[in-house]
């Protein structure tokens, strides 16, 4: 038993104060009062000093009666003195603690004596985790020490928490158990030489059938987890039960051998891990996605059948905005009850309500065969957490109750793969607005964002001298298509005022043939003597984004954006674009004509005209017209020009933000350019004297996202919510309407 504070003046009463000490100067009062106080409003009260901090705890007793509780901060100044009061039915105490008095350490056994389980629960949970942090008490060796004999008083044999796998250099997995009736768990405690310190993972709980006890799995910082005599205490409203952490002799396994081992059956627990050791820091993300990339769960289905339902889990595509789930079912004879999606600690969530369905055709149960069946899309509110869960759980739900595990198959790490994913994961054809717009835009945007921050740092490599001082910044992205750019090189080589006055910058957006295009361009700089300079975009960004860069890298004070399927036809051209841009009518950007290989019109500016569905769409002027069209000849404004060959002087490029990259793949990023040069009251021109051969499309048709539709539609979306106003009023006013060749 402590000693108490001697002396202590007390009213005539026989309920006891005891005053003992938690370590660092900080005192712990205890006042055991009757039934008749136990409800009341305890006071501490001094005459002539604040006391702070000080916290308060009501602590049942067996008998019916309570232990008052008080810690607080000694005061350094002088003696403390102090009345208790339980209530105005109940006589209060006095006491006093001298300033150079020696209060003696709490005594375990005497603080927890005759004290119920939910008081016991209430004391460990106020010393761990509210008194550690208020006094400062973590590191006191004396109150570690008295942690230690509490939590003895209460368990004096502990049962074994095992250090079970490593998950990452910080975090270690403990197995341990709890029988049924403990209930929920609220927090998980640790206990070593450091102090105590709070279990930050949640636990996850396994129901065992074969006994009562539930198996239990902890992740826990190594530093956390002491070497000897650690302790691990679990605290729920209902109980309190401590274990001691057990070692095994040799080195725990890591978690993805671990878990391919031991987590099989258990798909609830992988997930759980999985989310917490990608919460606990970056290497655990990179962690995480590792684990499942290397131990991917088997993909399941309800199997095909003539008769009896089937369904399957095309696609679970895992964003902050939700995830993008598309699948189909069969249900010939009407048993179909719904689809759920089993979330962490296999909550359920009935995705049912919210299916959008559409017919598809999949395999039927004869090799070869097809069947109709009913296809579906939902955004399902599971957002991907710090990690992207990679293969999320579903199950197919029968009217008769019965249920069947629907698991996907592995799904695309990339934010760039799995952009591609959602882009394809719906045909076309069933896109509708309300489809686009609730179920795949979200995602879409999400995984588009993901893909922009990560597109690293492009390296830079110089071929050939570069001019001093050019005018003119060339800007070509390059993308998987380099058929054209030995006859684009050769062209801009034939032009003196060109190589006189322009700098060539082709950006690489698509890194992995970096070496073939470095190659390339060095053999092209030995036969026409053309420098160049490549920059290499560490990841696929896109064709906004790719120009962005080249003009981070610009010199000159105008900017040609240039299309790498885009070739002159005479010498001239640049030099004449760069000229349109000196009158006085604010020309923010000016366009030539373009002509396709046949020598029909594929541009002569854009206008903007809306779909039956009410989206505005971009359309070039007398497409497909012959080359010497009367009307394709006058030169006039017009509401924009295509990116394919775009001249703009550099400042007006820098001051609407360059091309707006929040577009997919690559469309609608001239248009949306244009209208931001024409919301700063400068004018867009057409300029037909000069000529060029576009290709058009060809790369484009090497990327599948684009060319599956979807892309388009999202696009086509944005940007008519974006700029719809302003689309017509260009349209009403006629502005694209000049007199025939009209001075620009």
């Amino acid at each position: 038993m402590s000693d108490l504070a001697d002396p202590i003046r007390t009213r005539k009463h026989t309920d006891r104060v005891e005053i003992s000490s938690l370590g660092r100067d900080v005192l712990l009062v205890a006042w055991d009062v009757s039934q008749a106080a136990r409800f009341s409003s305890p006071q501490f009260a001094t005459d002539n000093r604040t006391i702070a901090p000080l916290a308060s705890l009501r602590l049942t007793r067996t008998d019916g009666g309570a232990r008052l509780v008080w810690a607080l901060k000694r005061p350094n100044d002088g003696d403390l003195e102090a009345v208790l009061s339980a209530g105005p039915l109940y006589p209060p105490a006095d006491i006093l603690v001298e300033a150079h008095e020696i209060i003696t350490a709490v005594d375990a056994e005497t603080l927890l004596a005759g004290i119920t389980r939910s008081g016991r629960i209430a004391l460990v949970s106020a010393l761990f985790n509210v008194w550690s942090v208020m006094f400062r008490l973590r590191r006191s060796r004396t109150f570690i020490r008295i942690l230690h004999e509490v939590l003895a008083q209460i368990s004096t044999d502990p049962s074994p928490a095992i250090v079970s796998a490593q998950a990452t250099g910080e975090l270690v997995l403990l197995q341990t158990s709890l029988s049924e009736g403990f209930g929920k768990i609220d927090a998980v405690y640790a206990l070593g030489d450091q102090g105590p310190v709070r279990v930050a993972c949640a636990p996850y709980r396994i129901n065992s059938p074969q006994d009562a006890r539930d198996l239990i799995h902890i992740l826990a910082e190594r530093t956390a987890i002491p070497s000897e005599d650690g302790l691990i205490v679990l605290v729920g409203p209902r109980g309190l039960s401590v274990r001691k952490v057990r070692r095994p002799d040799r080195a725990p396994p890591p978690i993805d051998r671990w878990l391919r081992e031991h987590a099989k059956n258990a798909p609830g627990l992988r997930e759980h891990l999985l989310v917490e050791i990608a919460r606990h820091s970056t290497a655990g993300r990179a962690l995480a996605i590792e684990v499942q990339l290397r131990a991917p769960l088997r993909a399941q289905r309800a199997a095909s059948h003539a008769t009896a339902p089937s369904a399957e889990i095309v696609s679970a595509i895992s964003t902050p905005a939700g995830t993008l789930v598309t699948g189909w079912y069969r249900d010939p004879v009407h048993l179909f009850a719904g689809i759920d999606a089993l979330g962490p600690a296999d909550r359920i969530q009935d995705l049912s309500a919210d299916l959008r369905c559409f017919p598809v055709d999949v395999a039927g149960p004869i090799k070869g065969s097809k069947v109709p069946a009913t296809g579906f899309a939902v955004l399902a509110a599971m957002p991907s957490g710090p990690a992207p869960l990679l293969q999320p759980r579903f199950r197919l739900r029968l009217r008769s109750g019965a249920t069947h595990a629907l698991v996907p198959p592995l799904q695309p790490a990339d934010p760039v793969e799995a952009r591609a994913a959602a882009l394809r994961a719906i045909p076309a054809q069933h896109v509708d607005d309300s489809l686009l717009t609730n179920v795949l835009a979200p995602v879409i945007a999400d995984l588009h964002e993901q893909a922009r921050t990560r597109v690293g740092r492009p390296s830079v490599k110089e071929i050939g001298s570069p001019i001093a001082r050019p005018r003119v910044s060339v800007i070509v992205p390059l993308y998987k298509a380099l058929d054209f750019l030995r006859f684009q090189i050769a062209a801009f080589a034939m032009d003196s005022w060109f190589r006189s006055n322009a700098e060539v910058i082709y950006v690489l957006d698509s890194p992995e043939q970096a070496r073939d295009v470095e190659h390339l361009l060095r053999g092209l700089h030995l036969v026409y003597d053309l420098p160049t300079t490549l920059i290499i975009m560490e990841r696929n960004g896109g064709y906004a984004c790719a120009n962005n860069v080249g003009a981070t890298y610009a010199r000159g004070d105008v900017l040609a954006l240039v299309n790498s399927d885009v070739i002159p036809i005479e010498p001239g051209w640049l030099e004449i674009l760069v000229g349109r841009l000196n009158g006085r009518r604010r020309i923010g950007a000016v366009g030539p004509k373009l002509l396709f290989e046949d020598g029909s019109i594929q541009h002569a500016g854009m206008y903007f005209s809306k779909d039956h569905h009410g989206r505005w769409l971009n359309q070039h002027y007398h497409k497909g017209m012959p080359r010497d069209y009367e009307r394709a000849s006058e030169e006039r404004l017009v509401p924009a020009v295509t990116g394919a060959c775009l001249v703009t002087p550099r400042a007006v490029f820098e001051a609407v933000g360059g091309f707006t990259e929040d577009y997919v793949v690559g469309d609608y990023e001239d248009s949306d350019l244009c209208l931001k040069i024409t919301m700063t009251d400068r004018k867009i021109a057409y300029a037909p004297d000069v000529e060029l051969y576009h290709l058009e499309r060809k790369s484009m048709s090497l990327n599948a996202e684009y060319m599956r539709g979807i892309a388009w539609q999202y696009n086509c979306a944005l940007h008519t919510e974006r700029w719809g106003d302003l689309m017509t009023s260009i349209m009403q006013s006629g502005r694209q309407r000049k007199t025939r060749n009209a001075v620009i």
